[in-house]
């Protein structure tokens, strides 16, 4: 019996060996191809933080900021000071939350008509290339007809609804409904259409793979639609939830190209995190490379927080540390014993 196992590990390992092998060649061309166009520009806004590269011409090595006379912290003391960075900053953070919370409602709840056994719901596959599909053209494109077109209806209808205030006397002003006609509203619907697609897919994807036996057992143990959804679906799907969650965190606060169509503003009410770098790179590429690193950071940190508020499993974690614990006491009672 012994040796029939040995044969079978003897056999096993070069196997697996191979298989591990094409694993590492089909991710090779991905990790060549990061390192080439996105770690390698990464590092080089790291250095440019720390020089100075003002109307820079040329090809020519840019020196550092202590080369010029300047402290090491010049850029980002300008940077941080600079009222059009904070209100950047502010801005990105509005669009952002007024972009996310919608988007998942709208994401989720079609994600589960379209995935709900017991609804019989016809053309779901038609459907969801359609939600998807605005993600496929240009934000400009897109953006600019659909604002025309919420021009014309919110411009009406908020015109409708101070008429009507007024003769039924209710009191409103017209400036209680300008919020519906103004630049941060339309930004934050034409973001909403534009990615919650994308949003919706990656939603199916984590519902579908949750096993069917599990709703079969939610639904024989009487709970209904909204409590599967909150106590079954959504901690089945936590690896996709946190994809789902860093993708919308990474949108949200790198959003340019649907702010620009407004064009940009002298009271800068339309003026996010990236549309400021871009700005800044091309005359002062120093204070670009500041911001990029700024923006990177409110990345990380804010996926961060999620990871370890709402999708870390915490379960799997007390019980490494009670592994770790368990070994801690073996390895001392071995001490001790010898």
């Amino acid at each position: 019996m012994e040796n029939k196992e040995a044969r079978i590990k003897v056999k096993t390992k070069p196997i697996n060996r191979r298989y591990a092998k094409w694993g590492y060649i089909f991710a090779l061309p991905f990790i060549v191809l990061y390192l080439i166009f996105t770690f390698v520009p990464m590092g080089n806004s790291l250095y440019y933080a720390f020089c100075y590269v003002r109307h820079y011409i040329g090809y020519a090595e840019p020196k550092l900021l202590s080369q010029e006379g300047y402290p090491w912290y010049q850029n980002f003391k300008e940077v941080f000071t600079a009222a059009s960075f904070w209100d950047s900053v502010k801005n990105t953070f509005k669009f952002s939350i007024g972009q996310i919370i919608p988007e998942w409602i709208l994401a989720f709840w079609l994600a589960v008509m379209m995935t709900d056994r017991r609804l019989k719901f016809k053309g779901r596959k038609i459907l969801k290339s359609i939600f998807v599909f605005p993600k496929l053209l240009a934000g400009s494109t897109v953006g600019s007809l659909l604002t025309s077109f919420l021009l014309m209806f919110f411009g009406s209808f908020a015109f409708k609804l101070y008429m009507a205030s007024m003769i039924d006397g209710f009191g409103f002003e017209f400036e209680d409904f300008e919020y519906l006609t103004s630049m941060p509203f339309f930004i934050i619907i034409v973001s909403i259409f534009m990615h919650f697609g994308i949003t919706f897919i990656y939603a199916v994807v984590g519902i579908t793979s949750v096993p069917v036996e599990v709703f079969e057992a939610a639904e024989m143990d009487g709970a209904n639609r909204l409590q599967t959804f909150f106590h079954v679906t959504i901690p089945c799907m936590r690896p996709v939830m946190l994809f789902i969650t860093i993708l919308s965190v990474v949108d949200c606060l790198g959003m340019s190209d649907i702010p620009a169509i407004f064009g940009y503003s002298s009271d800068r009410e339309n003026l996010t995190l990236q549309s400021y770098i871009q700005m800044q790179a091309g005359q002062c590429l120093d204070r670009a490379s500041v911001g990029c690193i700024v923006l990177l950071f409110l990345c990380a940190v804010i996926s961060g927080i999620f990871y370890f508020a709402f999708f870390r499993d915490k379960d799997e974690e007390a019980l490494r540390k009670m592994r770790r614990k368990e070994k801690r006491e073996m390895a001392r009672a071995r001490g001790e014993a010898s």
